[in-house]
């Protein structure tokens, strides 16, 4: 298997999969220089990745490229999250779905 270490933006959704046998595998989609990568966590790291890592987050990943073509991750680290400037909010702090109309 190939190493690789990549720094990029998550740019889907980080979604949780519960397989068959009761291990978590967490799969969102990280863009590195106009070049998209699958990538994968696998066991009880997906469930912390899944609160630390939202859409738009920059991140750097250590990890293995395995025969589908897919990096699954070893390590993580969150560089940034996203900015939220200039869109709605509710009371609790937390962004509003998009067709949500405060007034």
């Amino acid at each position: 298997m190939n190493f690789a270490i990549l720094t990029g933006k998550v740019v889907s959704e980080v979604k949780v999969i519960n397989t068959d046998n009761g291990t978590p595998l967490c799969r969102f989609t990280l863009q590195v220089d106009n070049r998209k990568f699958n990538c994968l966590v696998a066991g009880m790291k997906a469930y912390k990745f899944m609160y630390d890592i939202e859409e738009d987050s920059l991140i750097t990943i250590e990890g293995t490229i395995n025969d589908r073509m897919q990096l699954v991750v070893q390590e993580y680290r969150l560089d940034s999250k996203p900015s939220y400037f200039g869109q709605i909010f509710d009371y609790k702090g937390r962004k509003l779905p998009h067709k949500k109309v405060m007034w």
